[in-house]
């Protein structure tokens, strides 16, 4: 898991090999992101805001989910 600097997520994860991506929001509760490509993960890194841009590619894209 990586910090991120964002008013809404706390810290994100990604394991490749399930394609899983793990977000972790500053309210504690966690979600995991099935099947999310690797360049979803990794442009977060670049995005100005990492909140805007996992909306915009997560939350609307529609990706299954699972709170952990």
């Amino acid at each position: 898991m990586h910090s991120v600097v964002s008013s809404n997520i706390s810290k994100v994860g990604y394991d490749e090999e399930s394609q899983r991506l793990d977000v972790v929001f500053n309210t504690g509760k966690v979600y995991s992101y099935e099947k999310v490509p690797k360049y979803i993960y990794t442009g977060r890194f670049e995005a100005e805001s990492p909140g805007a841009f996992f909306r915009k590619m997560v939350i609307k894209s529609g990706y299954k989910f699972k709170q952990k």
